[in-house]
This record gives C-alpha cells, sequence and structure tokens, in this order.
C-alpha cells in the first residue's frame, strides 16, 4: 500500500512539473510574439491569404447602380482597420492592390509604424468607371514574421439605361430584390419593412426579428437594427412603443442613428460620437454625450418615424401619438445634419433601454 502511495505522489510531481514547462512554453510564446498584424472590415476579422468575400467584413463591397452617361456616378468605399496585436512596432513599409484593370485605389494609407495596440485605417474605393464584376487583391508589407498579409476585395457596378428597376426589366419577378414594385427607371416601391433604393435591406433587429424585448435591465441595454448605407435613400422607418416601465432617473429610450458595431452594448446611445439619438423622457436629441432642446417626450402606444436622408445627410423624428392619426415632425428643422460613422464602422438604425419591468419595441 506505501509503494502505491508513493508511485502516486511521484506521478503527480511529474504531472506537475509538466504543467509548468507548458505554462512556461505559452508565456515565453506570448512574449516573443514580436510584430503581428491583424485586419478588420466592420468590425469582423479577416483572414490573411484569404479569397472568401463578405458583406460583413468589407471584401465583398456590394453593388452600385449607374448609366452609361454616368458609369462612374456613383461608388463605394469601405474602410479597413489594421491592429498590431504583437508585443514590438509593427512597421508597414507598404500596401498595393493587385488590380490589373484599376476598379479600386486607394484613398486613405496605412503605411507607417504601428506600436503594440495601436491602429490604422486603409479606405479603399471601388471607382466603378466600367460596368460588371471588379476584383483586386489588397497586399500589406510589414515586418510580421507571418510575411504580408494578403486578401481580395470585389464589387458590382450594374448598368441601368432604360426602363428597369437597377439592372432588370419591370416584368422580372426578381425586380426590387423581389420586395417591391417597378414605378420607373431605378425606382422602386417597396413592401413594407423592407427599405433601400433596391429594397434589398429589411427592417429587423440584429436577431431577425421585428420586436426587441428587454425587463429588468439594471444597465442600458443596445438593440441593434438595419444598416443604413444606401447612398441614395431616404429612409423612414417607423418604430411602436408597446410598452415601457423605465428605472427613475436614466433616460429611458434613445432612438439612433449610430455607429455599429458599438464599443460596448450597455450605454444610452448618443453618449458617444458618432451617435445621434432622440431621448423618450425628455424628447431632447443626444450627441456625443451632450443633450440639446428639440422635440416632445414619447411614450407607450406612440410610433416614432425616424427620416434619415442618406444623400443630404440629414436626420428627422416625427411622433405620433397613441389614439392619434398623423405624425408631428419634431424641432423647427433637422435633429442632425452630417452624420458620420465612426472608423471602420458603419451607421445602423437602434435604440436603448434601461428597463425597470418589461418594455417592447416593434417595427411597423
Amino acid at each position: 500500500m506505501m509503494h502505491l502511495r508513493f508511485n502516486q505522489k511521484v506521478s503527480l510531481h511529474k504531472l506537475l512539473v509538466f504543467l509548468l514547462f507548458l505554462l512556461f512554453l505559452a508565456s515565453y510564446a506570448k512574449s516573443s510574439l514580436g510584430s503581428q498584424l491583424q485586419v478588420k472590415g466592420n468590425g469582423t476579422s479577416i483572414a490573411t491569404n484569404s479569397s472568401a468575400f463578405s458583406e460583413s467584413n468589407f471584401t465583398d463591397f456590394g453593388v452600385v447602380f449607374n448609366e452609361d452617361v454616368s458609369v462612374s456616378a456613383n461608388q463605394l468605399q469601405r474602410t479597413f482597420v489594421l491592429t498590431n496585436t504583437g508585443s514590438t512596432a509593427l512597421v508597414i513599409s507598404d500596401i498595393k492592390l493587385e488590380d490589373e484593370k484599376n476598379f479600386f485605389n486607394i484613398t486613405t494609407n496605412a503605411v507607417g509604424t504601428l506600436n503594440p495596440n495601436d491602429s490604422a485605417n486603409l479606405t479603399i474605393n471601388f471607382n466603378s468607371h466600367a460596368f460588371g464584376l471588379a476584383f483586386a487583391e489588397v497586399v500589406i508589407e510589414s515586418n510580421d514574421p507571418n510575411g504580408p498579409f494578403r486578401f481580395f476585395i470585389k464589387a458590382n457596378n450594374i448598368e441601368c439605361n432604360s426602363f428597369k428597376c437597377f439592372g432588370k426589366s419591370p416584368d422580372d419577378p426578381t425586380v426590387c430584390n423581389g420586395k417591391g414594385q417597378c414605378l420607373a427607371q431605378n425606382v422602386c416601391s417597396c413592401q413594407s419593412l423592407y427599405v433601400g433604393t433596391n429594397c434589398q435591406t429589411p427592417v429587423r433587429w440584429s436577431d431577425g426579428t421585428t420586436v426587441a424585448k428587454a425587463s429588468f435591465d439594471f444597465t442600458p441595454r443596445i438593440f441593434i437594427g438595419p444598416e443604413l448605407t444606401d447612398p441614395n435613400e431616404v429612409y423612414q422607418i417607423k418604430i411602436r412603443i408597446d410598452s415601457k416601465t423605465i428605472f427613475p432617473g436614466t433616460k429611458g429610450i434613445s432612438i439612433a442613428v449610430f455607429s455599429s458595431p458599438p464599443s460596448d452594448i450597455s450605454h444610452d446611445l448618443g453618449q458617444l460620437p458618432n451617435e445621434y439619438g432622440y431621448i423618450s423622457s425628455t424628447g431632447q436629441t443626444f450627441s456625443n454625450g451632450v443633450l440639446d432642446t428639440y422635440g416632445s417626450a414619447y411614450g407607450v402606444g406612440d410610433i416614432i418615424l425616424i427620416e434619415y436622408d442618406v444623400p443630404n445627410n440629414t436626420l428627422n423624428y416625427a411622433v405620433q401619438k397613441s389614439g392619434q392619426s398623423t405624425f408631428v415632425p419634431q424641432g423647427s428643422g433637422p435633429a442632425f445634419i452630417g452624420l458620420s460613422p465612426a472608423a471602420g464602422k458603419t451607421l445602423h438604425l437602434g435604440l436603448s433601454v434601461t428597463c425597470f419591468g418589461y418594455c417592447e419595441f416593434q417595427f411597423v
């Protein structure tokens, strides 16, 4: 019996030594990372040597629509964030686009030195000088020991010259993205809860539903709605307040156009820069942490109309009070002029609420 216990102690000792050795190796590996480049688009990581495309990380820029006489009138621009996640300085020596037809060009370069945890923006423009699909490979040269960071991007320029809605004839079942009716050249009338010049954006919360619910949230909770980036669209979206029990002394509900993804999901929208909110408890606007006189408070049964005019870059709010049939514009003019997203992010509709009891908000 004593021999058995002795062997068990020896085995445990060996196991402990082995685990300590593994911890040493892990610590050594972490301390010797050197410079290390991370690339994100829209807050989502991009893998080096990736040939996959996704609108969620901006490797797929999306679609732009133009006519022959103004083939490059509408263009697309995306910003990528380059970060040094290593432990020593990252020197980015060159960024180039391998693009034989020059469909893309760099408008904000990120060449230079990044200390650990520092970031820089790389902005690339699709100049749409020809119709059809366009591809390019982005090559970032640096002292990252893994070598050049490479990934592909693409965009599509669709021709609209005749009586068509965005490259499709009016009787095509997929015209207006299958979610609306073609009224005239490049003019869609969208179904309820779809927006965009081609009815391409469903009006939904990020979980895919039209209803957002909260209860007993002791800090503000943010609900993220649809992306609002169509350069030709005047968005008109309605949110009905079906139920709310707000913590006393809080801002209540803030309905906002804001930069997404947010830096955190537990603050009142309007507290940070690039957030443009309208507060339920006071009817004030709220942006960059500043409250300002604007309109009326809103509550249960009211419908809030958000009008974001992208071509003119203005944001307006109107309120249809419970039991009424008309919307009353708030303020004496736009709530905000000159909206812009934070670097590497896009503008979304959303709301924040600190709920005591039960709260419900529905797109209508």
